[in-house]
Order: C-alpha cells, then structure tokens, then sequence
C-alpha cells in the first residue's frame, strides 16, 4: 500500500476519466502519457470502466489506473479483477472502507469535514479525498479543516479544480496528488481530440510542478567584458521567483551555477527521482536541494517558491 501511495505521489496528478465506449480508452492513456501523465483515475458512471481499466493495463501495464466512484463492496471487487490499484469514493461509506481494509486494498473515501477525516482515521486509512475541494473553500478551506490533524493524514483535492487554481493545491505538504477532470474532459474524448488532452496534461504537468528559472551563474573568469555584458543583460531581467538572488550574474572560474525554483520541493524531488535522477538530501531550513550530478559542470539547486 505504502509503495501505491508513493507512486500517486510521484505522479502528483490524477485525471479523473469517464469513458462510455471502450474503443477510447487506450487512446486517452496515450494521449495522456505523452503529455508526461502516466496515471489516470477511471470512474464506474459506464458500463465500459471496468473492461477500460483491463485495456488499459494490458497496453500500458506501468499506467497507474484507479478507479473512481466505487459505491459498493461488490464494484471494489470487480475493479480489483480489472487491476485497478486503489479506489476512490464519493463520500465516507463504511461498507466499502471496512470491506478495503479487511482485504488490504487501498481506498481514499471522499470527506468534507473534520468528521470525515476521524473516521478516516478510525479505520486507519493514509489519504482521503478532499471533495467537492472549491465549493468547500479551496486550499484555503482544505488547510483550516486539516490543521488540527497535524499532517497524520493526506488529501486528494477534487471537484473544481482547474489550470487557474491547481497550483495552490500543489504547493501544499498536506496535498498527496490533485485529481481534475479538465484534462480529458469528455468532449475531447467524444471528439477524438487526444492531442488536446495531451496539450492539457502537458500544462497541468507545468503547472503542478511550476519549475521556473531562478538564477544562472555564469563562469566567465577573467573575461571582464563578458561579465560587464552578463551584468547589463541582469538590469532587464523580472525580479525572482525567490528573493535574495539575481536573475542573471557572472561568477569565478567554476562553470556556474543554475538555480530552478519549484511550487514544492518534496514534490519536485521525488518527481525526478522517479525519473532516475538522483538529488541529495532536501535541506529543511531553506527547502531546497542540489542535483547530485552536474550538467556539462553546471551545478543545479532546486529552491522552494515562497
């Protein structure tokens, strides 16, 4: 289970996916691993989902496919058989919780309260879903529901999110992956238009991580008027995403030095770490962390937006 929840971690978000004919359903995988989403949430309102799942996974067995709207302990074990690997519910039904943990599935029921996260935590669950996440007061809701919790639990955030508001989602330690809809919307899937859903995955993917360059050290040495232009070239530049460093500046004789600045630096790090780049210890007191390899001899920190 534990392995599951690092992997919804990593993938950081979920589409949550409606197909009414089966025919679509690897196309919507496709389209959305080619805009860097390998993970995909498929709901049981169709007759289909659970043969979509199953189609899936036999094309792409490294998807991360969950199903969504399980509503009986009935359809958990049908998704199960299709090789979802996690579940997610509406709302906090006792049935299906209890029927997930006697039989060590993984289940993140949907709450809306600090009742909803108790139970949660009765039963012992790691992650809930936070839904409807907007109409409950967004991130800013989600974070004074949660407070008294102190982290002991993670949160799925769904229902209205959307590009103009992922991104406070992200940035939060308390935030497990984001799940939306807008990324395959149904339109596109009845429309055949699967390079939309993969523009879309490609800016959801920007905007949860929202890498942005923050600085750039450049070794120039004894080159006085490369350093003077490099200067000059700085005074045009917007301001940081992080105070306390310039856009632009030349250095000693090392190569330099390129810093990256990131929504979260927890989520960033375990991102590239799925991706086989390896990063050093993330440092707490500043948020940030250094590639542990350098490009061409540059060195690349990674530094949490304030």
């Amino acid at each position: 289970m534990q392995k599951i929840l690092k992997a919804i971690q990593v993938a950081g978000i979920f589409p949550v996916v409606e197909i009414e004919r089966l025919e679509d359903a690897v196309p919507v995988a496709k389209a959305l691993r080619d805009g860097g989403i390998a993970a995909m949430e498929i709901t049981l309102r169709t007759d289909v989902a659970c043969d979509a799942i199953k189609a899936v996974l036999e094309a792409y067995p490294d998807m991360l496919v969950g199903a969504g709207t399980v509503l009986t302990p009935e359809q958990v074990e049908e998704v199960k058989d299709a090789g979802a690997c996690y579940i997610v519910t509406p709302g906090f039904n006792s049935r299906v919780v209890y029927h997930c943990v006697d039989n060590d599935f993984l289940i993140i029921p949907g709450i809306d309260s600090p009742t909803g996260i108790e139970l949660a935590l009765e039963a012992g669950l790691p992650a809930v879903k936070f839904f409807p996440a907007e109409s409950r007061g967004g991130m800013k809701g989600l974070a004074s529901m949660a407070a008294p919790f102190k982290e002991r639990v993670k949160f799925l955030p769904l229902g209205g999110i959307s590009p103009d508001n992922i991104t406070s989602y992200a940035k939060s330690n308390s935030v497990l992956a984001v799940g939306g809809t807008w990324i395959a919307k149904q339109k596109y899937i009845q429309a055949g238009e699967f390079e939309q859903i993969t523009r879309n995955a490609k800016e959801a993917m920007a905007l949860l991580h929202g890498f942005e360059l923050l600085s750039a050290e450049v070794g120039t040495g004894a080159d006085e008027a490369g350093s003077t232009m490099l200067d000059t070239l700085a005074m045009a530049f917007a301001p940081a995403a992080v105070t306390g460093f310039t856009p632009l500046a030349a250095t000693g004789d090392a190569p330099g030095t390129l810093r990256i600045a990131c929504n979260n630096i927890q989520r960033a790090v375990a991102w590239l770490e799925s991706n086989g780049q390896k990063v050093e210890a993330i440092d707490t007191k500043t948020n940030s962390a250094w590639m542990a390899e350098t490009a061409g001899g540059v060195s690349i920190q990674l530094i949490e937006k304030q």
